[in-house]
């Protein structure tokens, strides 16, 4: 009797813990993947403090450390080089990622996530080094300047002139100018469309593509499905994200310019071709698919991905979701695709 009571509490115990895990995983849009689940919900526990009540310094050092926690160990990347590039009369330190092979290769030109307040040259470096081995290509990791400290337009301005540097130079570092992509994520897919839209509205250097990765598009209003199913998201609440907004454009009125929201912008014809990656149980998921939609619209040639299961920032995860290196495959492909350079 007393040995069926003990497998029966067991058993009980298992199925409490199997609805239990269960339950962490949905979510109002959908069911996020078991492992990442468990592991989000654990940062929770982990960091409860909310980002009001913390320093700056304290919310960098909480962002940046994500990528150390959810990431795997660097790739083995032989050439690697940190210049600091004076362009319009700033210093912008960049990391450069040149593959072994032959000169005139293709550029990509990475800004980094972290919501224009946190992240650097480190918290991204295994994506560009994934991202120049698969492609072949030169990556530029732009380490622009963060806000408070530096407000809206200064994170804009810092990548449009390492854009401008890279149209000059690119012979300097092995490159090609006429093979010049933008890429980012999250803060720097933000940075990435806006740059796009300087370029064109400029007349600036020409742009093969542009990959945005959960680009945020636009800063002036949380007004979206996914914001509104997704306000009290365990990787990005509406209260933090107004938080990171409010520190990067202090003046709401500025937060309509199209180099702060690409998807306010008026003019979307005429803009590189774009892959745009969004994650299913993210809240900026419905602003990522209405910009391709513009851009679509507007006659651009555009591709969309939504990766399903997966968070905010879940390419830098590539410890606790498959899908981190899955993603990274597809914009390395979609890249290389459109780096080809036609036979004579």
């Amino acid at each position: 009797m007393k040995k069926s009571i003990k497998i029966i509490s067991i058993i009980l115990v298992i199925i409490a813990i199997f609805f239990g895990i269960k339950s962490l995983t949905k979510t109002a849009i959908g069911k996020l993947d078991t492992y990442l689940a468990i592991n989000l919900r654990l940062n929770k526990i982990l960091n409860p403090k909310s980002i009001d009540s913390k320093s700056i310094k304290e919310i960098r050092e909480g962002l940046n450390s994500q990528s150390t926690i959810w990431s795997k160990k660097a790739i083995p990347f032989s050439n690697i080089r940190n210049i600091t590039i004076t362009e319009n009369s700033q210093k912008i330190p960049v990391r450069i990622y040149t593959p072994n092979t032959n000169n005139n290769l293709p550029i990509i030109i990475y800004s980094h996530g972290g919501f224009w307040i946190a992240g650097n040259l480190d918290t991204h470096d295994n994506v560009c080094r994934k991202l120049s081995e698969k492609t072949k290509a030169i990556v530029i990791s732009v380490d622009y300047r963060l806000a408070p400290e530096n407000p809206f337009p200064v994170a804009v301005n810092d990548v449009y002139s390492i854009l401008e540097w890279t149209y000059k130079n690119a012979e300097s570092i092995y490159g090609d100018k006429k093979h010049v992509a933008l890429a980012g994520d999250s803060a720097g897919g933000n940075l990435s469309a806006a740059v796009s839209l300087m370029s064109r509205d400029k007349n600036g250097p020409p742009i093969s593509c542009q990959v945005l990765i959960y680009p945020s598009t636009n800063i002036f209003e949380l007004n979206s499905k996914s914001w509104s199913y997704l306000a009290n998201d365990l990787n990005v609440s509406i209260k933090d994200m107004e938080k990171y907004i409010s520190l990067y454009v202090p003046k709401k009125e500025d937060r309509k310019s199209p180099y702060a929201s690409p998807l306010l912008a008026k003019d979307f014809k005429k803009l590189p071709a774009a892959l745009i990656i969004t994650a299913e149980i993210d809240p900026l998921r419905d602003e990522g698919k209405s910009y391709a939609k513009k851009l679509k619209d507007a006659g651009n040639n555009v591709e969309i991905t939504e990766y399903t299961g997966v968070c905010h920032g879940f390419i830098t995860m590539d410890k606790v979701t498959k899908k981190a290196d899955k993603s990274i495959n597809e914009i390395s492909l979609y890249l290389q695709k459109q780096f080809q350079i036609p036979k004579p």
